[in-house]
């Protein structure tokens, strides 16, 4: 029996590394990125600037840097770009470097984004919007100083980020007082985590406007408002247990607030900046007052998101590593 599992894992692995080596070698047709770039076309004629008031349909840049070929909804004399089925194709040039985001070429941001993209037409077309707001942030003003969050490795930093999730997960399933004490708990469980790493406060704020904003934006864009509360629920699974929040942690974070922000009346993102903590314009949203003594409450709080569990998740972690 043992041995038919290990063939059956071994088996599962090699058909894993095929299908990835098929994807990885996949060459576009002319049609395929015509259909993309008219979905993307489509999309953004609907928003029509009304989310942010200025448009997100960018150049886009799609780069097959293994068959180094490109692909864009737009031409410029740098790239040396020919018409083929209605879009711009070219030889991927030496200057560009193959990294997902906003390039500059000439006078304009493009959105690169590097080939393969996901079969899910809505999967996709996050990618795409993502990085299309990427090209946007500087003349909205939400392109933010550089930022690090090595903090969010400590393992006090995940416990208190984890009670935060948590509580922003039930804000997301919630609706009146219940809403509002949820996030109460997670705005209290973000000001003991910071006041641990005290110097941390804005480096965390502009990774949750620069990454949770975009995600935000093609989210909202793409999906319906249930499929967006669902698809935030399943990306809090699909982040509880990662290795290190360093780099994803706004990514869920930004976008919850942002959607409980979209529940109000308030016209948040025209006075969003991009060193604004979005939890505090939360919390003024909902007029909401924290208790006298925060860090009581939260160690009082943290009983009902399973704080001892959680702590002993990051315990186990910290003496693995």
């Amino acid at each position: 029996m043992k041995t038919t599992k290990n063939l059956l894992m071994i088996l599962s692995v090699i058909i894993a590394s095929f299908q990835m080596s098929i994807g990885a070698n996949q060459i576009y047709t002319s049609d395929e990125i015509k259909k993309i770039l008219d979905e993307t076309t489509e999309i953004c004629n609907n928003d029509n600037g009304l989310l942010w008031g200025c448009s997100l349909d960018v150049p886009i840049l799609f780069v097959d840097e293994l068959n180094g070929i490109i692909y864009s909804n737009k031409n410029s004399t740098s790239l040396k770009l020919e018409m083929d089925k209605d879009i711009f194709k070219g030889e991927l040039p030496e200057f560009i470097q193959v990294k997902k985001g906003p390039v500059k070429i000439g006078e304009r941001n493009w959105a690169l984004i590097p080939l393969p993209l996901p079969e899910d037409k809505i999967e996709r077309q996050c990618i795409i919007l993502h990085e299309a707001f990427h090209c946007l942030q500087p003349q909205l003003e939400l392109k933010p100083m550089p930022y690090q969050n090595n903090h969010m490795d400590e393992m006090e930093a995940r416990v208190w980020l984890k009670l935060e999730w948590r509580a922003l997960n039930l804000a997301l399933e919630s609706e009146g007082d219940n809403r509002k004490q949820a996030i109460v708990d997670a705005i209290c469980f973000r000001k003991y985590r910071r006041a641990i790493f005290s110097n941390c406060n804005g480096c965390e704020n502009r990774f949750e406007i620069h990454e949770g904003m975009a995600e935000y934006t093609a989210n909202k864009i793409c999906r319906t408002k249930t499929n967006f509360k669902e698809h935030l629920q399943r990306k809090l699974d699909g982040l509880w247990n990662s290795p290190s929040f360093v780099n994803c942690f706004a990514y869920y974070s930004g976008p919850v607030y942002a959607y409980l922000l979209d529940e109000t009346d308030i016209n948040w993102r025209n006075q969003l900046g991009a060193k604004d903590d979005i939890a505090l314009i939360v919390q003024s949203a909902y007029n909401l007052s924290l208790p006298f003594d925060v860090f009581m409450e939260a160690e009082e709080r943290s009983v009902l998101y399973s704080g001892a569990k959680i702590m002993g998740e990051e315990l186990d972690r910290e003496i693995a590593l």
